[in-house]
């Protein structure tokens, strides 16, 4: 039998002006209003105002701004 497909990535939120990922798949869409990343087969949208993304390496991706909204699949 297979075991689903877990969401266990770490997501880290400080405040509303940072947040962290580990092992981050794919930056799908990268904007001011919208990071859209994939994790793990999973998709998360962080909206909000003057967004940036850095520490973009193995896995890792900081984004920074004005985070308004983190949405999720639905997979978790």
């Amino acid at each position: 039998m297979e075991k689903p497909n877990l969401f266990r990535d770490r997501m880290e939120l400080c405040g509303n002006r940072e947040m962290y990922f580990d092992r981050c798949r794919r930056l799908l869409e990268c904007s001011e209003m919208l990071m859209l990343l994939e994790l793990d087969g999973h998709r998360v949208a962080v909206w909000g105002h003057g967004l940036t993304a850095s520490d973009y390496s193995d896995g890792g991706l900081h984004i920074s701004g004005e985070i308004r909204s983190v949405e999720f699949d639905g997979g978790l």
